[in-house]
């Protein structure tokens, strides 16, 4: 699976903390998860640890790790589809509700899973991982 990557600006350098610039891409406004990446503005700070040499002004390139887009999309698509079949499996079976409130309860499972994930969100929006591949010329 390919990294997503991204251009940034460095902007500030603590020790091998560099705190970096992205400019907000298209595909920030398609994804579910934007605020993980803290994608509130135009412009996203991250800090990132980095044992290149770099200074502050220097453009980088920056790779968001696979298993952070596979994460962030299990937990977009796949989490209301599974609270959507158990809640209305153990709505009809456990409880033996009929058909129409099972699938009434299993609707109201698309509200749980919604601040679920804004949980998951706000949970996972500092533990990021981030990593500076290389510095651009």
């Amino acid at each position: 699976m390919d990294n997503h990557e991204d251009i940034a600006v460095v902007r500030k350098i603590e020790g091998n903390v560099v705190h970096v610039e992205v400019e907000r891409t298209g595909s920030c406004d398609g994804c579910a998860v934007n605020g993980i990446c803290n994608v509130n503005d135009k412009i996203i700070l991250h800090k990132i640890k980095t044992a290149l040499k770099l200074k502050i002004g220097d453009r980088v390139q920056v790779n968001i790790a696979p298993s952070l887009r596979v994460f962030s999309s299990f937990v977009v698509f796949i989490i209301p589809v599974l609270a959507m079949l158990s809640f209305y499996l153990i709505s009809k079976y456990l409880f033996t509700f009929n058909e129409d409130l099972s699938i009434v309860v299993s609707m109201f499972s698309l509200l749980l899973s919604g601040l679920f994930i804004y949980l998951i969100d706000k949970i996972f929006a500092n533990k990021l991982s981030f990593e500076i591949t290389k510095r651009l010329y």
